[in-house]
């Protein structure tokens, strides 16, 4: 599982280092690898372990090549992604389309979702941190089914 928030910086090539936190997650888990993604719901990268990368290939392999929703939500996000290794750093190279697609630039912040990781530039975190969520869109966490 992947928790916290933290600053770094990526460089003119695209290298980042993935947080110490979450390296360590992954090597515990024995993920030799993820999985960088267009986030779908704002400008931001989505980084999966390799196995939920697995569990999601595996349902967009059920779905009809014939369900024009499934196809343009695959085209859109699941064509975006890259499997990228780690290097002997901790750093990982992210490509350009995705670097460009949330606009990351020099200061970057990486945040744990849990089953996965986000990436995105400090400017646009900023900005989706001081957002103020809808009253009738706040989960309570805390509510028993």
């Amino acid at each position: 599982m992947f928790f916290g928030t933290f600053n770094h910086a990526i460089d003119a090539k695209g290298r980042t280092s993935l947080p110490a936190k979450f390296r360590e997650a992954l090597a515990a888990a024995g993920e030799p690898r993820i999985v960088l993604m267009q986030y779908p719901h704002w400008r931001a990268v989505q980084a999966l372990p390799q196995s939920v990368w697995n569990e999601l290939v595996k349902k967009v392999m059920e779905a009809s090549p014939l369900d024009a929703r499934w196809q343009r939500n695959v085209l859109k996000f699941v064509s975006s992604a890259h499997e990228v290794d780690l290097d002997v750093h901790g750093r990982v190279l992210v490509p350009p389309p995705l670097r460009e697609w949330a606009g990351l630039q020099k200061d970057v912040v990486w945040v744990g979702m849990g089953r996965t990781i986000h990436l995105y530039d400090r400017a646009a975190y900023d900005e989706q941190m001081s957002a103020e969520i809808p009253a009738d869109q706040v989960v309570d966490f805390f509510r028993t089914a």
